[in-house]
């Protein structure tokens, strides 16, 4: 299964208030580049373009179990999310809370997973994984773990709104 992620959608319901933006997107592109290779997940995270940094291309990058893309110049990650889907939809999952894009996602024959079905999703995986005994790092739980904390904390912050 192919997993297209909607870069910031996720991000910013884990994100904390420690470090510039940019530092804070790297920080938490390694730690998913961590977990997405642990679980021997097949992950494209898109994140929109700076408009000043965007061409007409999107730019890649590879990291050792992912793949980061930022949208094209004039199009943003969620239209370049629709347009991956719209060449190729079969056996892929888009992950993302925004509603619209998650409808529109299913329209082209994506299956779709909310963020917090996501992070569900991984801590499951991660937690079957620990008890077959096969997880051996013990920094990949504590990220987890880290990571499960703050979304609880935005989600409770979400919730008393």
């Amino acid at each position: 299964m192919r997993y297209l992620i909607d870069g910031y959608n996720l991000f910013f319901k884990l994100q904390e208030e420690l470090l510039p933006l940019e530092e804070k997107r790297e920080a938490f592109i390694q730690l998913l580049d961590d977990v997405v290779g642990e679980l021997k997940l097949q992950a494209l995270i898109v994140f929109d373009s700076h408009y000043q940094n965007s061409t007409h291309f999107a730019s890649k990058r590879k990291l050792v179990h992912i793949e980061v893309s930022f949208s094209p110049k004039n199009l943003s990650a969620d239209q370049y999310l629709l347009e991956l889907l719209e060449w190729d939809s079969k056996n892929t999952m888009l992950v993302t809370s925004d509603r619209e894009l998650s409808k529109n996602g299913s329209f082209l024959g994506a299956k779709t997973l909310s963020i917090e079905g996501f992070v569900n999703f991984i801590l499951k995986k991660q937690t079957k994984k620990m008890a077959r005994g096969k997880a051996t790092m013990q920094e990949t739980k504590a990220n987890f773990d880290r990571l499960h904390k703050a979304f609880q904390k935005k989600l409770d912050e979400n919730d008393e709104e």
